[in-house]
């Protein structure tokens, strides 16, 4: 038998594997993996990992300010009924693309990149706040080639004071989607206008911008909402 054959564990905190080895630490009840001078984080690498809580912590002593923030994966803890394996995309994916689900079969989720275009059946809306203190040239968004605006919602939240206007477009071209006859800003709290201004689609982007005029307004809010699509 040799000396240590029974050998059921150390008095000590820490366990050193090897000479100049990284160490096993007991520090508070946690069993953390550290370099041979106990003066940071050793690697681990295993082929199966388990942990059998309901959270996978990512940066667990993290200061908790400026950038250096704990990041937690939760699994639900009520609703699920069979085991999940979730299977992530391989590849890469181009900017924008989104992570949908290719598959299911048997508990296994096997996920994939998609490309989420706007669409005849997929419009797309964007919103944009307009206060009575916005700047006269508000920025919207910019708009994918081919976009055909079906509809232009202008949603008053609160009515405007004083005599403001706004109008829709681009520069160089401030009320080519709506101009400031079509809207009243002074209307009744939960007056909606609906414009669609039947104009084909261009081939390249364009950054849509609200031109506004206070008029001396006080008070008001409105919501501007543009609904598109990218025919197929």
């Amino acid at each position: 038998m040799g000396r240590f054959s029974d050998l059921l564990g150390t008095l000590n905190s820490k366990f050193k594997l090897g000479i100049g080895g990284p160490q096993l630490k007991n520090s508070a009840g946690v069993i953390q993996a550290r370099d041979t001078a106990d003066a940071a984080y050793s690697a681990m690498a295993a082929l199966l990992f388990q942990t059998y809580g309901n959270d996978f912590e990512l940066n667990s002593g993290a200061a908790g300010s400026g950038a250096d923030w704990k990041y937690t994966l939760r699994r639900p803890s009520t609703g699920m009924t069979l085991a999940l394996t979730v299977v992530m995309p391989s590849g890469t994916p181009a900017p924008g693309q989104a992570i949908t689900v290719q598959s299911y079969s048997s508990g296994v989720i096997t996920l994939e990149y998609t490309t989420i275009a706007g669409g005849t059946d997929k419009p797309v809306v964007d919103t944009t706040s307009l206060v009575f203190g916005s700047a006269g040239t508000l920025a919207m968004y910019t708009a994918p080639a081919n976009a055909v605006h079906q509809l232009y919602k202008i949603v008053i939240d609160t009515a405007f004071t004083g005599a403001p206007t706004m109008s829709i477009g681009i520069a160089g071209n401030t009320s080519k989607y709506v101009a400031a006859t079509q809207i009243d800003l002074t209307a009744a709290a939960g007056t909606v206008f609906e414009i669609d201004p039947g104009l084909a689609s261009v081939g390249t982007t364009e950054a849509l911008i609200i031109t506004y005029a206070a008029g001396g307004a006080g008070a008001g809010a409105a919501r501007i909402l543009d609904e598109y699509v990218i025919p197929s």
